[in-house]
């Protein structure tokens, strides 16, 4: 979580000093680096943090063996790449400095194949801190050098050759990290009997269902600058920048919550009591951006990005609660070995996804987009719900949300009015103390959570 805010404030510097349409390329980069990013992970981490825990020997092993596997698979993306920054450059509208760029951000990865698997032994270990602790670390390198080649005037590809030292040193820290805190004498004590096809196979449903999941999700960032413009698609990849930072309370609380899920037997109840929390958080956090959207994109992109990104962040927010639903029942899915019922639902929404972009983009621009990636929530979060009652019972979505909605329709007016009033600092405050005194009232807060509070609050 300590990354992403970092990460925040570096958006604030590249928002302001690359400007819309280069802002539009770097987001077109960054998407379609993910996408390869995501095909040289290949579902393994998941994978390794839940066979790894269950078998701490196994460790070093696993290690040796995915490690094989991510550099075959980081070698296979070679040709999509040669053909994007080749012969469809001009199709991508990409300039030939933007491919430049694109071609680091690929050689970028290749450490990649190292430090993931180092990260994926660490989160078998439940030492989520130490890996929270080197993103930090790459955030902080990833800022500090993006900042200098910035304000070098170096541009897209100076922001490429920041990332491929971030991920240099990333993987030092992992690696090491994961040799002294992960591969303990046990975890050299059984061999890896299982070959590169047993990995391949249980990781294919995940691997797709990550590029299935990026692919709806982000499949707007690709599609905006031929729809709509460059200047359409820094846009919204500012009003989206600040919607992804929202969903860090989430994915957080969702990795670390996965080993434990892993190892549970019934998990109704734990899998009750996170969606009550993540909702409570959903709701009001989502409201509160929406309402306070201009504020937050003056402050992020600067005023040259009002008011058009702050429409978009208004519509796009609304995503927050779903997000923050379908993210948990993934990884309760995953825990139960139910990851390949997952493919048919990111099919259906990436259908989905493309399908209404490619409809709404050209006639409503970043506003299509916003609605579609809002919609596309609806359309995963319903096959998930369906998928989730096989292996979990008694879990109410319409039950966990209702308080939280209620609380939140309470608070909204109440930021509303000081925002124009008095001051948006004073609205956040007293926004957050009303929407609390009304979730309490209203009974949102059981005895269980009232002791998790007591515990957390005492030292």
């Amino acid at each position: 979580m300590g990354a992403r805010l970092v990460d925040a404030a570096f958006a604030i510097i590249y928002l302001r000093l690359l400007g819309r349409a280069d802002v539009g390329a770097y987001a077109f980069l960054v998407v379609f680096t993910t996408y390869l990013d995501t095909l040289v992970d290949f579902g393994l981490n998941a994978l390794v943090a839940r066979d790894v825990s269950r078998n701490p020997s196994l460790a070093h092993a696993v290690q040796r063996s995915v490690n094989l596997i991510r550099l075959g698979l980081w070698l296979s993306g070679l040709p999509l790449v040669i053909l994007v920054y080749g012969p469809l450059r001009d199709t991508a509208n990409l300039s030939p400095e933007a491919a430049t760029a694109g071609w680091i951000f690929y050689i970028a990865l290749l450490p990649t194949v190292v430090s993931k698997t180092a990260s994926g032994l660490l989160w078998s270990a439940e030492r989520l801190d130490l890996t929270a602790a080197v993103s930090i670390l790459a955030t902080l390198v990833k800022t500090a050098a993006g900042a200098i080649v910035l304000f070098a005037g170096y541009g897209l590809i100076g922001l490429a050759l920041a990332s491929l030292l971030t991920n240099l040193v990333t993987t030092a820290a992992l690696w090491w990290l994961a040799r002294t805190r992960a591969l303990t004498a046990h975890a050299w004590e059984q061999r890896e009997t299982r070959g590169p096809g047993h990995w391949l196979r249980e990781s294919w449903p995940l691997f797709v269902n990550q590029l299935l999941q990026g692919l709806f999700f982000k499949v707007d960032a690709l599609l905006l600058p031929g729809l709509a413009g460059d200047v359409a698609a820094g846009t919204y990849a500012a009003a989206y920048k600040v919607s992804e930072g929202a969903g860090i309370i989430s994915s957080s609380f969702t990795l670390a919550l996965f080993p434990r899920l892993s190892r549970e037997t019934d998990l109704s109840y734990a899998y009750r009591l996170a969606l009550r929390i993540l909702l409570q958080i959903a709701f009001p956090l989502a409201a509160g951006i929406a309402l306070l959207s201009q504020p937050i994109v003056a402050l992020v992109g600067g005023r040259e990005y009002l008011p058009d990104s702050a429409v978009a962040l208004s519509i796009l927010i609304c995503y927050l609660p779903l997000s923050y639903c379908n993210g948990l029942t993934q990884y309760v899915l995953i825990a139960a070995g139910k990851q390949r019922l997952l493919t048919g639902a990111f099919a259906a929404a990436l259908v989905f996804n493309v399908v209404a972009n490619v409809i709404l983009i050209p006639r409503f621009s970043y506003v299509g987009a916003a609605v579609v990636t809002v919609a596309s929530e609806v359309v995963l979060l319903v096959p998930f719900r369906m998928t989730a009652v096989t292996v979990t019972h008694g879990v109410s979505l319409l039950a966990e949300a209702r308080t939280p909605v209620l609380a939140t329709l309470l608070m909204s007016p109440v930021v509303w009015w000081l925002r124009d009033a008095i001051n948006p600092l004073v609205a956040i405050p007293a926004g957050a103390a009303v929407y609390g005194l009304a979730l309490w009232s209203l009974g949102g807060i059981d005895a269980h959570q009232r002791r998790l509070l007591v515990q957390f609050v005492r030292p």
